[in-house]
C-alpha cells in the first residue's frame, strides 16, 4: 500500500515521540523535528508508509547517537510477556478451538506497537483481545491450506510480541507444519531481532532466521538471497502486524495477515474499524 498526507504527519509524530525516548534535550529533539520536517517537504508517496517513516527513526539515531533507543523498552516488554505464558498455555488447554484460540493470543501481541504510540497495558488488553472476534476471519481459510508438512514463513513483528507468537507457531507445529519464524537484522523502533528470539523461546521452539535487513516490514530491495529463498517455498506466509501489511499486500504468495487496525489509513485499506482485530487471507 501507498503512503498517504497523513502518514507523513504520523512520521513528524513518530519522530518526536522516538526522541522524547532518548533525551530529554530540546535541542535535540528539534533538531530530529527539523531534518525529519525538511525531509517531509520532498518525500514521495509512492512508497508503503513504512519506507516512508523508517527516515524518522534513522534521523534520531544520527542526531542522538542513539543506535537502538526501544533497547530498553523491548527487554521490558519482553520480560512482561513472558510473565502472561502461564495464563496464556492455561487458556490454550482449556480451549475448545486451539488454532483459533492461539490466533486470537497472537493477536493480543499486536497491542505491543510503540511505533503507533497507543496506549496499552498488557494483562487488561490480552484478556479483551481473546474475547474479541476476528471481523475478518481466515482461520477456516488457513485450516484448509494447513496440510502435514506444508512450509510456514512466519513474518515477526514486535518484541514482546514475540512472546505470544510462540503459541502460534508451536500449535502450527503441533498440526504438522514446519514454520520458519523472521526477525531484523537490526533494530527498527521495537521490532523484534534474534536477541529477542533467543531471550523469549523462540529459537528453542522452531528455526529463526533474519530478513536480512533493518526495515520497518519488508523492504524488498534489502532483503537476504535466504529470506528470499524462504518466501519461495512456503506454502503459506503469516505476516504479523501493520509494517508488515503495508509492505507485503501487493505481494505474489499466500499470506495471511494477522493484525489489530492501529491507524485509519491501515483500517481504511482493510475495510475495517479503527481497533478491530483482522486475519485476512490475501486474495
Amino acid at each position: 500500500m501507498n503512503a498517504t498526507p497523513e502518514c507523513v504527519a504520523c512520521m513528524l509524530k513518530q519522530a518526536l515521540n522516538t526522541a522524547k525516548v532518548v533525551t530529554d534535550d530540546s535541542a535535540l529533539q528539534m533538531q530530529v523535528m527539523q531534518k525529519v520536517k525538511d525531509y517531509s517537504g520532498t518525500v514521495s508517496l509512492d512508497q508503503t508508509p513504512a519506507q516512508m517513516c523508517k527516515y524518522a527513526y534513522q534521523t534520531v539515531s544520527a542526531v542522538t547517537g542513539a543506535t537502538d533507543p526501544y533497547h530498553a523498552i523491548k527487554d521490558t516488554t519482553n520480560r512482561q510477556a513472558l510473565e502472561q505464558l502461564p495464563f496464556l498455555h492455561r487458556t490454550l488447554d482449556k480451549s475448545s478451538d486451539r488454532l483459533s484460540t492461539a490466533l486470537h493470543m497472537a493477536a493480543a501481541g499486536n497491542v505491543i506497537d510503540f511505533g503507533i504510540q497507543h496506549d496499552f497495558e498488557i494483562e487488561r488488553d490480552i484478556e479483551g483481545i481473546l474475547e474479541q472476534k476476528f471481523v475478518i476471519d481466515a482461520t477456516d481459510l488457513l485450516r484448509r491450506d494447513l496440510k502435514p508438512g506444508c512450509n510456514v514463513l512466519y513474518l515477526g513483528d514486535n518484541a514482546g510480541e514475540i512472546v505470544f507468537d510462540t503459541i502460534l507457531v508451536a500449535e502450527l507445529i503441533a498440526l504438522g507444519a514446519r514454520v520458519v519464524y523472521t526477525v531484523k537484522s537490526g533494530p527498527v523502533i521495537n521490532d523484534a531481532t534474534m536477541e529477542d528470539a533467543e531471550l523469549t523461546g523462540m529459537t528453542a521452539i522452531t528455526k529463526v532466521i533474519k530478513t536480512g535487513a533493518d526495515d520497518i516490514g519488508v523492504n524488498w530491495q534489502n532483503v537476504s538471497q535466504e529470506f528470499r529463498e524462504h518466501v519461495s517455498r512456503a506454502d503459506i506466509i503469516i505476516a504479523k502486524g501493520h509494517g508488515n501489511y503495508e509492505t507485503c499486500d501487493d505481494q505474489p504468495g499466500n499470506y495471511y495477515f494477522l493484525l489489530k487496525s492501529k491507524c485509519e489509513i491501515v483500517a481504511n485499506a482493510l475495510g475495517v474499524k479503527l481497533g478491530d482485530l483482522v486475519f485476512k487471507k490475501k486474495r
